[in-house]
């Protein structure tokens, strides 16, 4: 059975890949590459992810009122 993934993800292992094989890197290397940038992506979207739950729940979203 196939596993259904998000469009980004596709898109950016199909980048990662991409750049891999211009670069003449092996199979090793790839999986090594798209390891380390989807681990990245995810930690980054996880500090950012909490970062905007506390801007949003501490009202800092919240825009000033429009000069009249």
């Amino acid at each position: 059975m196939d596993e259904v993934r998000a469009k980004w993800y596709v898109e950016l292992v199909s980048a990662i890949n991409t750049l891999a094989e211009e670069l003449g890197v092996d199979d090793l290397g790839t999986r090594r590459m798209r390891d380390f940038v989807v681990s990245t992506a995810k930690t980054q979207y996880m500090a950012g992810n909490r970062a905007g739950i506390y801007w949003a729940r501490n009202g800092k979203n919240k825009t000033a009122p429009s000069p009249a």
